[in-house]
């Protein structure tokens, strides 16, 4: 093979090299993407500098809005944290006490008791007492009150990919 022959071979070759680099290139650009995007969101999520939009103000009231739909107008603050502290436990497969929720959620021992009362009379979760002691009783998310919330954060998570 000539001079001219050799030179073009390695030419066809590295034409060949570039496009399969390209291709590869190609199909990473994606997964950069949401790489990318998580970093963004994983900052968001630690609480690191972010520019607060407007829009992202207006994604938390339209959440907590959101939420009256599959609660109730009523659910204040501290009801809101009972449900979302024994959404988490639930999660993590473990129950507690009216006592612990209470300790977990820095929200007085008698709002607990209260808004577990409250909720349990809505079917939100159960109570099942071990002892005489009211604030020993084992609480619980009912299978209804969690599928409430999974919809529901799911719902807000729409919105907003760090609802408050």
């Amino acid at each position: 093979m000539d001079e001219s022959g050799v030179k073009q071979e390695t030419l066809s070759r590295s034409a060949a090299t570039l496009g399969e680099v390209s291709r590869e290139l190609a199909n990473w650009v994606p997964i950069l993407r949401r790489l990318a995007e998580a970093e963004v969101l994983r900052d968001l999520a630690l609480g690191h500098s972010f520019e607060i939009t407007s829009c992202s103000v207006r994604s938390i009231i339209t959440a907590r809005r959101l939420r009256e739909q599959y609660f109730w107008p009523s659910i204040t603050e501290a009801a809101w944290t009972v449900i979302l502290e024994l959404f988490v436990n639930r999660l993590e497969g473990r129950r507690m006490t009216i006592e612990g929720l209470s300790l977990a959620t820095e929200t007085p021992l008698d709002a607990v008791q209260h808004w577990t009362d409250w909720l349990a009379g809505r079917g939100i979760v159960s109570r099942s007492s071990v002892s005489d002691d009211d604030a020993e009783a084992l609480v619980d998310l009912t299978d209804t009150g969690a599928d409430r919330v999974r919809s529901y954060l799911i719902a807000a998570l729409n919105l907003s990919p760090w609802v408050q």
